[in-house]
């Protein structure tokens, strides 16, 4: 039976996280256009409660999925591969998000300077959070790799029980999704039959955007993160069931792009809606025209940046520490 580092099994993972990123920028268009318009979009706000439980979460679960395979190539070759390709684009792009803002600042009024440098190493920059935590997950994986993944999950999801203030609670709450993909990357044969089943994946899938749906409306209150685990786990693998059968075809090609490159798309999408919406916002454009001209620039430029970096070594070293091991 095909493992987990299987290539079919590595289509569907990313076009799980493909349509993810996706969502992550829909709502980052919306949210950037009506900050610089002033307009509110009503039935948006609607689909934001609703993703808003299940995309990041769902990325962190997936990356929990290659630890285990990340840490039998050694602790030295791990931590390489963590520090080129999570820490590098952290620190770069964490730089240069701050002289972004700050040209916007000196222009507009609107950002920050380089006053908020420190922040990097304890606050992190705008979206740039995510990438953070998730180096933090991979070194506590590392750190802890003697104690069972189960454990881990467990601790995890008791520390974001303890009432400190602060980032507390959002970092152990997605800690406990990530700990869950590396407790599903351990049982692989049952993760293997649970994708393998279409019927009960659409199930699945229907019941947690049901759910989700539900806390949106109002209509129920669903418990927080990281409690809302066994829903985002019925959204994972229910979706994975139901686009593993196409997920190699060409129908799915675009979102398995994004999630083959869901680093490149996750760091450059965020400076690029904010500027297409506040310049478009300046010219006095249509609220609706500004959110699809942000949302089209969100993820065509990472596209080209991808394509670029894949052909052009000077393009890679935005997301890849350059020097090799």
């Amino acid at each position: 039976m095909p493992g987990i580092s299987s290539r079919a099994r590595e289509d569907w993972i990313d076009v799980v996280r493909g349509t993810a990123v996706v969502l992550v920028i829909l709502v980052h268009a919306m949210q950037r256009t009506e900050l610089f318009t002033g307009h509110q979009f009503a039935g948006f706000e609607t689909l934001t409660i609703v993703v808003t439980p299940l995309r990041l979460p769902a990325m962190f679960l997936l990356s929990g999925l290659f630890v285990a395979r990340s840490l039998a190539k050694g602790p030295g070759a791990y931590a390489t591969g963590k520090l080129r390709r999570i820490a590098w684009p952290y620190l770069l792009w964490s730089v240069l998000l701050i002289a972004f803002f700050s040209v916007l600042l000196e222009t507009t009024g609107i950002g920050f300077g380089w006053e908020v440098t420190w922040r990097i190493f304890f606050d992190p920059i705008e979206h740039m959070w995510f990438l953070a935590y998730l180096l933090l997950y991979f070194a506590v994986a590392m750190l802890l790799r003697w104690v069972p993944a189960p454990y881990l999950l467990v601790g995890v999801m008791a520390l974001s029980a303890v009432p400190i203030e602060g980032q507390w609670l959002r970092f152990w709450a997605n800690a406990s999704f990530f700990f869950a993909g590396v407790v599903l990357a351990e049982h692989r044969r049952t993760l293997e039959r649970a994708v393998a089943r279409f019927w009960p994946s659409v199930i699945m899938l229907v019941s947690a955007i049901a759910l989700s749906i539900g806390h949106a409306t109002l209509f129920l209150v669903l418990p927080e993160a990281p409690w809302n685990l066994p829903i985002v786990l019925m959204f994972v693998l229910g979706a994975a069931g139901v686009a593993r059968p196409v997920a190699s075809t060409a129908w799915l090609a675009a979102p398995r792009y994004v999630g083959v490159e869901s680093i490149v798309f996750y760091i450059v999408h965020w400076p690029v809606v904010s500027f297409v919406a506040q310049f478009a916002a300046a010219k006095q454009a249509d609220p609706w025209l500004t959110f699809a001209a942000a949302l089209a620039a969100g993820l065509l430029i990472p596209w080209a940046l991808a394509a670029l970096a894949a052909r052009w070594r000077p393009a890679e070293a935005l997301f890849v520490w350059p020097i090799r091991p």
